[in-house]
Protein backbone atom coordinates (compact mmCIF):
# COMPACT_ATOMS: atom_id res chain seq x y z
CA UNK A 1 0.00 0.00 0.00
CA UNK A 2 1.41 3.42 -0.95
CA UNK A 3 1.74 6.35 1.44
CA UNK A 4 -1.05 8.10 -0.45
CA UNK A 5 -3.34 5.08 -0.08
CA UNK A 6 -2.55 4.90 3.64
CA UNK A 7 -3.31 8.63 3.95
CA UNK A 8 -6.60 8.13 2.11
CA UNK A 9 -7.55 5.35 4.53
CA UNK A 10 -6.68 7.49 7.57
CA UNK A 11 -8.58 10.52 6.23
CA UNK A 12 -11.62 8.39 5.45
CA UNK A 13 -11.67 7.08 9.03
CA UNK A 14 -11.07 10.57 10.45
CA UNK A 15 -14.12 11.86 8.58
CA UNK A 16 -12.53 15.28 8.22
CA UNK A 17 -9.36 17.13 7.25
CA UNK A 18 -6.12 16.62 9.17
CA UNK A 19 -2.90 18.60 9.41
CA UNK A 20 -0.01 16.73 7.81
CA UNK A 21 1.63 16.20 11.25
CA UNK A 22 -1.52 14.52 12.61
CA UNK A 23 -1.88 12.53 9.42
CA UNK A 24 1.67 11.19 9.65
CA UNK A 25 1.23 10.20 13.31
CA UNK A 26 -1.97 8.31 12.48
CA UNK A 27 -0.41 6.56 9.48
CA UNK A 28 2.57 5.47 11.56
CA UNK A 29 0.29 4.23 14.36
CA UNK A 30 -2.10 2.39 12.04
CA UNK A 31 0.38 0.90 9.59
CA UNK A 32 3.67 0.85 11.50
CA UNK A 33 5.65 2.58 8.74
CA UNK A 34 7.70 5.78 8.70
CA UNK A 35 6.30 8.45 6.38
CA UNK A 36 8.46 11.23 4.94
CA UNK A 37 6.64 14.54 5.41
CA UNK A 38 8.02 16.24 2.28
CA UNK A 39 7.26 13.22 0.12
CA UNK A 40 3.68 13.00 1.38
CA UNK A 41 3.01 16.73 0.89
CA UNK A 42 4.49 16.55 -2.61
CA UNK A 43 2.27 13.58 -3.47
CA UNK A 44 -0.79 15.41 -2.16
CA UNK A 45 0.07 18.51 -4.18
CA UNK A 46 0.27 16.46 -7.37
CA UNK A 47 -2.99 14.64 -6.64
CA UNK A 48 -4.78 17.90 -5.80
CA UNK A 49 -3.56 19.53 -9.03
CA UNK A 50 -5.09 16.62 -10.99
CA UNK A 51 -8.34 16.74 -8.99
CA UNK A 52 -7.70 13.26 -7.62
CA UNK A 53 -9.27 12.30 -4.24
CA UNK A 54 -7.76 15.02 -2.03
CA UNK A 55 -8.21 18.71 -1.30
CA UNK A 56 -6.23 21.27 0.68
CA UNK A 57 -8.43 22.87 3.34
CA UNK A 58 -5.75 25.05 5.00
CA UNK A 59 -1.95 25.30 4.90
CA UNK A 60 -0.56 21.75 5.25
CA UNK A 61 -4.06 20.47 6.03
CA UNK A 62 -5.68 17.94 3.75
CA UNK A 63 -9.05 16.29 3.39
CA UNK A 64 -10.96 14.19 0.89
CA UNK A 65 -12.85 15.61 -2.04
CA UNK A 66 -16.61 15.14 -1.82
CA UNK A 67 -17.66 12.01 -3.69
Amino acid sequence: MSQVDMAYDVLKKARGPLHVSQLIKRIEAAFGVHVDRESLVSSFSKKIARGDRFRRTAPNTFGLRPE
